[in-house]
């Protein structure tokens, strides 16, 4: 199955400008990804106001910096700068309450932050952050495509960092080449740059800003001749999702906790 999404402006944070694809009206998650966002601004008020001290639970938090530079915080003691093409891998598990702030003052701000959620095996782990830089992910080039593996495994190449829940995460390139891949059960392809050609059992088109999802496949082909897209793939979990703002577990009362916690102040 293939569906189109539109992205919707939205304003997050302390009142950051963003393009958000999941976690919208029209598409609140498509198992297991629960958020996907990109900020994109040469106008530092829309991402001047950064995001604030926050507190996450249940699940993993993925930010990428194509260009500019974030500065991460969190209650766990990490701190240091997200700069261009770095990622920062985030598990929430049982409580980190942490704050993304802008380092720079004008200029480019270019980004995206999935959310991927947890199983109830894994939900209440020990938190933990990983810094991932340029010279940790790898870059394939090939004939008119590009292929920077965040996470996962792109042919006989994998990426940098061993994960508590499978996500396969890349930047794709296409000048005149052609990206294709094995699919796992739930597959999103964010269109950033041009356009580029989508075929499984059927064929579409998708430009700059719209996100592709595809289920039900086993393999997909990309071309195109000047675009470039997020490919993210994972196997559903198959698990209830109760979710109320920073925090996703599996009931109500497990949300309840979460926020007993917060104002109690055990997330520290």
């Amino acid at each position: 199955m293939f569906k189109v999404i539109e992205g919707e402006k939205v304003k997050d944070g302390a009142g950051v400008v963003l393009n958000r694809m999941i976690g919208i009206e029209k598409l609140q998650d498509i198992d297991p990804f629960l958020l996907l966002d990109e900020f994109r601004s040469d106008n530092k008020d829309d991402y001047i106001s950064g995001f604030p001290m926050h507190p996450h639970r249940g699940f993993e938090t993925i930010t990428y910096m194509v260009k500019g530079s974030f500065t991460h915080r969190d209650s766990r003691g990490n701190e240091g700068n997200l700069n261009a093409g770095e990622v920062q891998w985030m598990t929430a598990g049982k409580g980190i309450i942490h704050e993304e702030m802008p380092a720079m003052e004008n200029g480019q701000l270019w980004g995206y932050q999935l959310w991927v959620n947890l199983p109830s095996k894994l939900k209440m782990i020990e938190p933990k952050y990983r810094h991932l830089t340029n010279e940790d992910m790898p870059i394939i080039n090939g004939d008119g495509i590009s292929v920077k593996i965040i996470s996962g495994r792109y042919g006989e190449i994998k990426g940098p960092i061993e994960l508590y829940f499978p996500v396969e995460y890349f930047d794709v390139g296409l000048k005149g080449g052609t990206f294709e891949k094995e699919l796992k059960g739930t597959n999103i392809i964010y269109v950033h740059s041009g356009k580029v050609k989508i075929y499984s059992d059927e064929e579409i088109e998708v430009e700059k800003g719209n996100m592709c999802i595809i289920t039900e496949q086993e393999k997909v082909k990309i071309t195109g001749e000047d675009g470039g897209f997020l490919f993210m793939s994972a196997d559903p979990i198959n698990e209830p999702v109760a979710r109320y703002g920073p925090f996703v577990m599996n009931n109500m009362d497990e949300i309840i906790k979460a926020v007993d916690d917060f104002n109690e102040g055990k997330l520290v």
